[in-house]
């Protein structure tokens, strides 16, 4: 059998090299794993503060839930400073962006344990809706006096603008 020496392809030149990515790009990715590198800091930063939290509620006397315990360290490192909402600030959004993600296992849940639920339907929905509308007092009510806190604290002596030095 008599092997050829003709070329595979039809012309004998070669490919060309695949070309450079243009400068933007190359800034825009750069940009982009800047972007995913600070959030991963900053998610390991508030992980950190999570496992603290479990650490301290393990030691100490009274029963509390590691998470809420990581919660109330990160709001002292917060309050205090030593913590600034720039390092933790990506993260917390994409968080909260995000939340309705961290509810799907919790229902899978009760969608498991609905045989327990079944003759307490009525009991079960009825807390449901108190306590949610119980949450909507609370958090309007909340950001209604932080609102007047934060108005305090910008007005000149302390003392809530008035209309005429607003204007």
């Amino acid at each position: 059998m008599e092997q050829s020496t003709e070329p595979v392809c039809e012309s004998d030149e070669r490919m060309p090299a695949p070309a450079e990515p243009s400068p933007s790009k190359r800034r825009r990715a750069l940009h982009a794993g800047k972007r995913v590198g600070v959030l991963l800091v900053q998610l390991s930063v508030v992980v950190a503060v999570y496992a603290a939290g479990c650490a301290l509620a393990s030691v100490l006397p009274v029963s509390l839930p590691g998470n809420i315990v990581g919660m109330v360290l990160l709001l002292v490192l917060l309050g205090t400073g030593l913590l600034k909402g720039k390092h933790v600030g990506r993260a917390c959004t994409c968080l909260l962006d995000n939340m309705s993600l961290f509810f799907i296992p919790a229902g899978v849940a009760i969608m498991g344990c609905f045989s327990l639920l079944e003759g307490n339907v009525l009991k079960f929905a009825l807390v449901c809706a108190v306590t949610t509308v119980l949450v909507f007092l609370a958090t309007s009510y909340t950001v209604i006096a932080v609102s007047r806190l934060m108005e305090r604290r910008s007005a000149p002596g302390g003392q809530p603008a008035t209309a005429d030095e607003e204007g």
